[in-house]
């Protein structure tokens, strides 16, 4: 039911505004994607600067040269890792929609 409840406000969008569904939904993965690639690359620059490291391998050092408190340095190292897979991923992603787009 919720399938046929976005497909209807799509369409009806879609209607109102004048502009094809394929658009509007190409768009709105665009700015989806766009917006998390943003907020992963912020969160990065964060940990970047309370640390003062350039990398996540700089972060790992700096702990185990006790140069910064393991808590809450190892689990932002964690975080930071993660994101740049996520951002490996949602690039890929922005390159196939452009592609498909």
């Amino acid at each position: 039911m919720e399938d046929r409840m976005e497909k209807s406000l799509l369409n009806s969008l879609s209607k109102e505004l004048e502009i094809p569904e394929k658009k509007i939904v190409n768009e709105g993965i665009n700015g989806y994607l766009e917006r998390e690639l943003r907020n992963a690359s912020a969160d990065i620059l964060e940990i970047k600067r309370q640390f003062n490291a350039a990398s996540p391998a700089e972060l790992k050092k700096k702990i185990e040269e006790g140069k910064v408190k393991e808590h809450p340095a190892w689990e932002q190292m964690i975080y930071w890792e993660n994101l740049n897979k996520k951002i490996k991923v949602v690039e890929d992603w922005i390159q196939r929609a452009h592609i498909s787009g």
